[in-house]
């Protein structure tokens, strides 16, 4: 197993105790597990491509580890009342989108893809408003901030796809 799978698995094991601690209203120890999930996500990337250890399995776990670990957050938050039932739905839905795109291309054409800047930046909002939700009072409304990204990304994305059924040429689409 590469550094960076190893990582990614961390960062899944991380994410039951994160979820659990989290849920129970123990937010310093919930968030003392979420940040290690984070810094692995930082980190298995970066540490792939340098190390030359990209593997197709790392491709396919990362993903699915880090929308594991921002959902048990959200579901936790959505548990203590901090963010509304509904707010966690505005998340998951394009997140599932999203996946369902992934596995279409996976068995359509044996494509992995790797994020692009839409889903970067979606990614971001996410992380900002999984910290804000530790840690400040105005988390629910960076959660929106959030939510509102990954649907602009999850339409992109569908975008791409639908544009690569049709046969129009888009950049990007290999």
């Amino acid at each position: 197993m590469t550094l960076a799978n190893w990582l990614t698995t961390l960062r899944l094991v991380a994410t039951g105790p994160t979820v659990y601690f989290t849920a129970r209203g123990d937010l310093p120890l919930g968030f003392a597990f979420f940040l290690l999930g984070f810094l692995t996500d930082l980190l298995d990337g970066y540490l792939a491509r340098t190390r030359r250890e990209v593997t197709a399995t790392g491709k396919v776990l990362d993903p699915i580890a880090d929308k594991l670990l921002f959902f048990g957050v959200f579901l936790s938050f959505a548990l203590l009342g901090r963010i509304r039932w509904a707010a966690l739905w505005g998340y998951l839905v394009p997140q599932l989108g999203l996946g369902a795109g992934a596995v279409y291309l996976y068995f359509a054409r044996r494509e992995i893809r790797s994020a692009e800047i839409p889903g970067k930046a979606a990614a971001g909002a996410t992380a900002l408003a999984a910290f804000a939700l530790y840690w400040t009072p105005w988390g629910r409304e960076i959660f929106w901030i959030a939510v509102g990204a990954n649907v602009l990304s999850a339409l992109y994305y569908l975008f791409k796809i639908h544009r690569a059924r049709s046969g129009t040429p888009t950049a990007g689409v290999r």
